[in-house]
């Protein structure tokens, strides 16, 4: 099976007693079976600890939602007393992704760390590095999957387009992926056949999605200050922000990650626009929440959240799938509009 992956990939560090956050801090930590049995099979005083710590369902007992082997130091007691290599899957993986497609495994790095989402903001240009890994390939539809392929290299082109600016990139992305998408629900039709809507996008679209959003599960008290404070920038009509080139290499990168992470799964579902809409939502988003700042720190911090609360919560991601074709402010034409709104150089 070929492994492809960011040329950045191989870069990230955990950058440990260094980070403001804590990935073992949080989150609710399932363990694979095969560590399971290990740590329910450890000796000694340790080994007795570990199965006191480990629910009936395999996943550590958060205690003031910290992980039990959380030291006062924020270091691991498990690594301390087993090694690094008896970490379970999540932890070990955290925060590199992989998704498989027949006979291609894909990974990254994740926005929800620090320095994953340092990484991605800051590279200047993506190439993919390729190897070989022994793994059993999964099966997809290969028609389709050559398809998509495909579209998301013309998609990752667009992007790169120097003689655009940073809206027209994206609205040039929105409106090929609708067509796209338009080909794989009518297979017996073209490109040629499909027709734009040319009616005017009516009503406060960002205040529509910022509604929209108020319907996510908050992954903590900070999203919810966060959004609420967002709210209230909407309310007052804070949304243009003038830009610059180092804003447009971020937001850039930010939708060039979403795209190489979520795009492809529509081989699975046959829902590409939802995909694409996510990925131009998340750099609106974004962008608001960032409201102009240059400072990467900031950019680190919010891409960090924002991650959290969208990207590692499945149930909002579906949700804003669905939403994506069933609220009028999800319309491709009404993204197109906020976009001329937003973003300005």
């Amino acid at each position: 099976m070929v492994f492809r992956v960011p040329s950045y990939y191989k870069k990230f560090r955990c950058t440990a007693g260094k980070c403001t956050d804590n990935c073992c801090i949080g989150w609710e930590i399932a363990i694979d079976s095969e560590t399971a049995d290990f740590y329910k099979s450890f000796d000694g005083v340790f080994g007795k600890r570990l199965r006191e710590n480990i629910s009936d369902e395999n996943i550590f007992i958060l205690k003031d939602e910290r992980c039990p082997f959380l030291n006062d130091d924020n270091l691991c007691d498990i690594i301390i007393n087993c090694g690094e290599n008896r970490l379970c899957q999540i932890c070990r993986d955290h925060p590199r992704f992989f998704n498989w497609y027949g006979n291609i495994k894909e990974g990254g790095i994740g926005l929800s760390c620090e320095e994953g989402a340092r990484l991605v903001l800051t590279h200047d240009s993506v190439s993919f590095d390729e190897s070989e890994v022994d793994e059993e390939p999964e099966n997809v539809d290969g028609e389709l999957f050559d398809l998509l392929f495909s579209a998301r290299e013309e998609i990752l082109s667009i992007v790169d387009r120097e003689d655009k600016t940073l809206c027209q990139c994206l609205c040039d992305c929105l409106d090929f992926a609708q067509k796209l998408q338009f080909v794989v629900d009518n297979p017996h039709l073209s490109t040629a056949d499909f027709v734009f809507d040319r009616e005017q996008a009516e009503g406060d679209t960002m205040s529509e999605i910022m509604d929209s959003f108020g319907e996510f599960e908050p992954i903590d008290e900070s999203w919810t200050e966060e959004y609420n404070n967002l709210l209230e920038r909407v309310s007052d009509g804070r949304i243009i922000i003038e830009y610059g080139s180092v804003n447009e290499k971020y937001l850039k990168n930010i939708f060039r990650y979403f795209i190489w992470r979520y795009f492809l799964e529509g081989v699975f579902d046959e829902e590409i626009l939802s995909k694409v809409k996510f990925a131009a939502v998340s750099v609106i988003f974004i962008w608001l929440m960032v409201m102009g700042k240059n400072d990467l720190d900031i950019w680190v911090r919010k891409n960090k959240l924002y991650s959290k609360q969208m990207e590692y919560s499945e149930e909002n991601r579906e949700m804003f799938y669905s939403m994506s074709y069933e609220r009028e402010c999800y319309e491709v034409l009404h993204l197109k509009k906020l976009m001329n709104r937003m973003f300005r150089l």
